[in-house]
């Protein structure tokens, strides 16, 4: 294929294209997920079939793995932080809260993860950051918004929890990965926030064996791998190629793909209200992190553009 768009490769922004699809449907699917197994189950189930998924394609890498020893403190913290406590208060959120919803929330961690940066390491920002991050979480709340009063339930609040996980977990990324490999780290990241998850997993209430049917045992099995296995190393080898800022921008594309897959596969429709929050929140994002990106350029960029890939 030698077709390019923006000076790059037509097939790169298609493979770009295919993980944000993949992503933005996993809230839908996540939706079903729930209605045959407990958060907890389903986070525990996908960090086993990711840890094999990673332990078999990259065996080489990890088997040569330098010493953790100056890491384990910082692993620890990634893996409880963006890991356990993201995976499990994600499939939570969509026990009762509706996917699209929770797409919406989780579209606001770039500004959350860039709030994070200003008040704990003092990044400098524009006022015209400020300005569209308050818009931003004025959309939240026409989101969540219903009959005309702001409902909070259980599971808003647990989508907020994953977008502040995954905020923190970007944070603490960014101001480690250079002590380990991105295939290294995630698999690590992984396979600790895989034991913090068996700690707090009540086996007890767990029964595996339940009756679930074939098709949703596929269901869980593929989104794991095609999610967290697949789409990420699509993602790394196209934003090295295309850059930041296109692959950011892309990423505002999640919440459409969940209320087209979400009518499609549940029927599920958005009021006006909705409609009108999603274009705010999407904005208001899409100028706030060009309005971050461009005091960056100004600092001498330096940091990474936060991606919703580790959950969905």
């Amino acid at each position: 294929m030698t077709e390019k768009l923006n000076g790059k490769p037509v097939y790169l922004y298609m493979g770009l294209l295919f993980c944000v699809i993949c992503w933005g449907s996993n809230f839908i699917f996540g939706a079903i997920l729930v209605q045959y197994f407990k958060p907890m189950e389903i986070a525990f189930l996908r960090l086993i079939f990711i840890t094999l998924f990673l332990l078999i394609v990259f065996y080489k890498p990890i088997k040569k793995a330098p010493s953790l020893k100056s890491m384990i403190v910082p692993l620890i913290f990634i893996s409880f932080i963006g890991v356990t406590l993201n995976h499990w208060s994600f499939y939570a959120s969509l026990t009762t809260a509706s996917p699209v919803t929770a797409a919406l929330i989780l579209a606001t961690a770039p500004i959350c993860t860039s709030l994070i940066n200003s008040v704990v390491f003092k990044e400098r920002k524009r006022p015209f950051f400020w300005m569209w991050s308050l818009l931003s979480f004025f959309g939240v709340l026409l989101v969540i918004m219903k009959k005309g009063a702001i409902v909070m339930g259980m599971g808003e609040g647990y989508i907020f929890l994953t977008m502040l996980t995954f905020s923190v977990f970007m944070v603490l990324v960014e101001r480690y990965a250079s002590h380990l490999s991105s295939i290294l780290l995630t698999f690590y990241s992984t396979v600790v926030g895989l034991v913090f998850m068996t700690v707090f997993l009540p086996f007890s209430e767990v029964s595996i064996l339940k009756a679930v049917p074939f098709s949703i045992w596929m269901l869980l099995f593929l989104t794991a791998i095609i999610m967290h296995g697949i789409c990420p190393l699509i993602w790394n080898h196209c934003i090295s190629r295309v850059g930041s800022t296109n692959t950011s921008l892309l990423l505002n594309i999640e919440p459409f793909v969940a209320m087209v897959v979400g009518y499609i596969v549940l029927k599920e429709s958005v009021s006006g209200m909705q409609m009108i929050g999603a274009m705010i929140i999407l904005l208001s994002v899409t100028m706030a992190l060009h309005s971050n990106r461009r005091t960056q350029l100004g600092q001498g960029e330096r940091h990474l553009f936060p991606t919703n890939s580790n959950t969905l």
